[in-house]
Order: C-alpha cells, then structure tokens, then sequence
C-alpha cells in the first residue's frame, strides 16, 4: 500500500474530517469489526481517528481540540446517518454492515450535508 496521509489540522471542518476519511477508505479498503486491520484497511471511525491523528486506533486523544473535531465529525456523520433513516444502528454497527462504497458515499453525503447547513 503506498498512500500517504495527511494529518488535517483540529480546526478543520467536519466536512472535511468527512471527506478525508472518505478518502481513506476508498483508498486503503474498509475493515470490520474494528478500526483498522493488518492490510491498513479501516472502518468509519477508524478512518476519523487516522485523519486526524495519524493513527486508526481507539486510543485516547492526547489533544483535546482534536478530540473535539473528532466528535464533530461522528456527529456530523451520525445525524446525517438519522436524517436518511431514523433506525440506523450506531455508527460502528452501520460501518460494519455496510459495504465499502456505501460508507464512502455516506461520509461524502454527510460532508455535502455539513457544508450546506452552516
């Protein structure tokens, strides 16, 4: 795999926290049942977490306004998940049961969304 990531800064929109991670995953492949695998491959948050630390895992931030852009996006991503259908599973049950394309284009959609609505 030869990608290389950028790390966006925490005053970066949800937007495009969204469509970074998107990105992501169109590129490495999406993983389930956790934020990244041995391929690089990552899930929805997974994909969140790398683009704004550099690294998939779940582990604690060590910035604060990054775990703040963090949230912003995952909320971001989940009310647009709502907005399309009210029943939708959180947003790592989403993740895994959707496919590759449709968690890209879900994160591109809530990215439109987002630059619409502020």
């Amino acid at each position: 795999m030869s990608d290389t990531l950028t790390v966006l800064p925490p005053d970066t929109p949800a937007a495009d926290i969204l469509t970074a991670a998107a990105d992501v995953i169109a590129q490495r492949g999406k993983c389930t049942g956790e934020y990244t695998d041995e391929q690089g491959r990552v899930c929805a948050l997974g994909a969140l977490r790398l683009v704004l630390t550099g690294h998939a895992d779940p582990a604690p931030f060590d910035d604060r306004d990054r775990q703040v852009a963090y949230i912003d996006a995952f909320t971001t991503l989940g009310r647009h998940l709502e907005a399309v259908d009210a029943d939708t599973p959180a947003i790592y049950e989403w993740s895994d049961a959707s496919t590759q394309d449709q968690v890209v284009a879900a994160m591109r959609a809530a990215a439109d969304r987002a630059r619409v609505t502020r």
